[in-house]
């Protein structure tokens, strides 16, 4: 079985403003989202459901920074859970720049698995 890739864009002053719905046997729905507050306090947020044939959730969200044309990953945070679903919620704080988040997520089941990377929309600081 192959591993789809869903790259999804977000709107802007949503949270989260990247969700897709997936509905494959193993995934119904994922999302992702970055704010940067005045302060410089960034919340990162990453968010996967699985349906009742998957097992096992694997996901990761990566805060990432803009710089010289490419993205550099800044810190990264992992969830595994056996549950209906699984989050990552987390505060970081951050010096001026672009960021954005990027969620990877894997779900297994009996038959294999599934998994994809999403992208929150960039913010400013």
């Amino acid at each position: 079985m192959s591993a789809p890739t869903v790259l999804a864009a977000g709107e802007a002053n949503v949270a989260p403003e990247s969700i897709v719905s997936i509905q494959y046997v193993y995934i119904n729905q994922a999302s992702t989202s970055l704010t940067i507050s005045s302060s410089g306090t960034a919340t990162i947020y990453g968010y996967v459901q699985k349906t009742p044939a998957g097992k096992n959730i694997y996901l990761t969200s990566t805060l990432q920074r803009y710089s010289n044309g490419s993205w550099s990953n800044v810190k990264s945070w992992s969830k595994s859970s056996t549950s209906s679903s699984a989050s990552i919620l987390e505060t970081y704080q951050v010096s001026s720049g672009t960021y954005r988040v990027e969620t990877y997520y894997y779900v297994s089941g009996d038959g294999g698995y599934e998994s994809g990377t999403i992208y929150s929309k960039t913010v400013t600081y």
